[in-house]
């Protein structure tokens, strides 16, 4: 009778093993991908950032963020353009913060999504987990809890994760609002952005953009402190060099391409991916132009990075955001440095693509600048919002549209575009 008893529950628990993923996925997802990745949404996003940049926060001193609804939703929404996950809401009440999220799941012959909905309740110095439900198969609220807890428990072994949990002090659910409290710590900032790189970029990654970042110096050392010299001067060597190694032609323009933007950008790659120091900052002790200005450069090479590592409708988005705001209160709006984003978003995608091989070719044997980008410096640029409203009206209008399509027809017509 026991071998009975025990041959029934050995069957019953290879049965429930069995149903849980037809239980665990769906068909259809929970919640949608966002339809449309809009500027306006980056620039409210980027906006928050600036208000709450840690690097003008006080040390030490308690800081309040405070989302509704729809905020919450948006910076979620930005997190599912950086992540590629599916989709991702939340709902606010007093109390509670519903979560539902939506990923995709490899083919198999159960579901093709995963769709999560958790409970979290905000209570003294923290959260707690109240309902987990994994596709039609609900968790105890307490099993779901605890098994966060372990898992804060284990996180907390990590330096960084330890001083980003002990940063923040209190999280609070209202209808249609959430407040988030928060103690700033000067080091943190860099802490975060090393364990970031350590997360999103595998270890033969990081080996292969820490290559040609050396390789970038090496080629920079002859010229002297605070010069000029043309970006394709280091460019085509650079890719030179990527021809002469046998990775995959992708990998390997990523990698350049990244190596190249973080020193335009004044970051330091061994300082991000295996320094200690406390900034990973660093001036470019060289400065690079394109068709004899620095300008060029930055946009059109920080934009074919952003677009191998984040995907072209963001490099976009951000390039065309910075224009507005130089529209308003910088330098004004500029077609020519709109005109290089997008073509530094073109060779992104088309460095990663089916034709990295002929870009990387075609990169190695550039010799002047019109190999690399088309001449835009007859485009209008430096107009301050009134002017650029009273020649081209708003951003997507006709006129608009006529001088970016002027443009993509020169970034069409260019080699590396062939």
């Amino acid at each position: 009778m026991k071998r009975l008893i025990g041959w029934s529950a050995l069957f019953v628990m290879l049965a429930g093993l069995i149903a849980l993923p037809w239980l665990m996925l769906d068909d259809a997802p929970a919640i949608e991908p966002p339809s449309e990745f809009r500027r306006t949404d980056l620039a409210w996003i980027k906006s928050l950032f600036q208000k709450h940049d840690p690097r003008r926060q006080t040390p030490d001193v308690i800081q309040t963020i405070q989302l509704d609804e729809a905020e919450l939703n948006r910076l979620l929404n930005y997190a599912v353009e950086l992540r590629q996950v599916n989709g991702i809401a939340a709902e606010l009440t007093p109390g509670l913060a519903t979560l539902t999220a939506t990923l995709a799941v490899p083919s198999n012959p159960f579901g093709r999504y995963l769709n999560l909905t958790a409970e979290v309740a905000d209570v003294p110095n923290g959260i707690r987990i109240q309902s987990l439900q994994l596709g039609s198969l609900p968790l105890p609220g307490t099993l779901a809890d605890n098994m966060a807890r372990l898992a804060h428990r284990w996180l907390r072994r990590d330096e960084t994760y330890t001083s980003l949990a002990d940063a923040f002090s209190q999280v609070n659910f209202d209808e249609n609002q959430a407040t988030l409290d928060y103690r700033w710590h000067p080091e943190l900032l860099t802490q975060l952005e090393r364990k970031s790189a350590e997360l999103l970029i595998a270890p033969e990654d990081q080996a292969r953009m820490l290559g040609y970042a050396e390789k970038l110096d090496a080629l920079l050392k002859p010229h002297s402190r605070g010069s000029t010299v043309p970006l394709v001067s280091v460019i085509a060597p650079l890719f030179d060099h990527a021809q002469q190694n046998s990775g995959d032609a992708a990998e390997e323009n990523r990698a350049a391409l990244t190596a190249l933007a973080a020193y335009l950008s004044g970051i330091s790659l061994p300082r991000l991916l295996e320094g200690d120091s406390k900034s990973i900052r660093r001036a470019p002790r060289v400065l690079l132009s394109l068709h004899g200005r620095r300008d060029f450069a930055e946009h059109f090479m920080i934009s074919a990075a952003l677009t191998v590592n984040g995907g072209s409708r963001l490099a976009n988005a951000i390039g065309l955001i910075k224009e507005e705001e130089d529209a308003n209160k910088g330098s004004g709006f500029s077609f020519t440095d709109l005109a290089a984003n997008r073509a530094g978003v073109r060779l992104g995608e088309r460095a990663t693509g089916e034709a990295a091989a002929q870009v990387r070719q075609r990169l190695a044997a550039a010799r002047s600048d019109a190999d690399l980008l088309p001449d835009f410096r007859d485009l209008p640029e430096f107009m301050p919002q009134a002017e650029f409203n009273r020649r081209y009206g708003p951003i997507g209008s006709p006129r608009y549209l006529k001088i970016i399509d002027r443009i993509d027809a020169r970034i069409d017509a260019h080699p590396l575009a062939q």
